[in-house]
């Protein structure tokens, strides 16, 4: 094998290992929220926080944000506080070292700000993500959007 070949396959493997937050899908009702699940897959990453930012229509949507098991696991809280209509930030820590395991890190609860109003599909979209180790060493996240369909009956027309 000549240093070329070790040379890419080194390239791909770090691409392959990037840690990734992923947002969940799921059907919205006027009379029932959805709830998204916001998915780590550390990619050999020690991840010990995470910080992301989410993105809706303000218009139409309430989002609120919990932990989800992966966090608590570790021994992480979230806080999170809008930033302006439509972008709330994110943040997932603990005063420990522990590294969060792959797995669903937060749950996203979205709702209609009017539950008369028809229900359109809407992106739910994450930005702004970095994330931490135990150390304080910063790590690359790529992000992946989610969002909410209409349900069947609901749908607007």
């Amino acid at each position: 094998m000549n240093y070329r070949n070790v040379v890419l396959l080194l390239a791909f493997a770090l691409v392959g290992s990037a840690a990734e937050l992923s947002i969940g899908s799921a059907v919205l009702t006027a009379d029932k929220p959805a709830v998204l699940n916001v998915t780590l897959a550390s990619g050999g990453a020690a991840l010990a926080g995470v910080q992301f930012e989410i993105v809706y229509d303000a218009t139409a949507l309430e989002v609120t944000v919990q932990a989800g098991p992966a966090a608590t696991e570790a021994g992480k809280t979230l806080q999170s506080a809008p930033l302006q209509a439509g972008r709330r930030r994110v943040i997932i820590v603990g005063f420990n070292q522990n590294s969060i395991p792959d797995g669903v890190v937060a749950t996203i609860q979205v709702s209609l700000k009017n539950k008369t109003a028809a229900v359109a599909d809407s992106a739910v979209r994450i930005q702004g993500l970095v994330g931490t180790t135990g150390q304080g060493q910063t790590v690359a996240i790529a992000g992946q959007d989610g969002g909410v369909t209409a349900g069947p009956a609901s749908r607007a027309k």
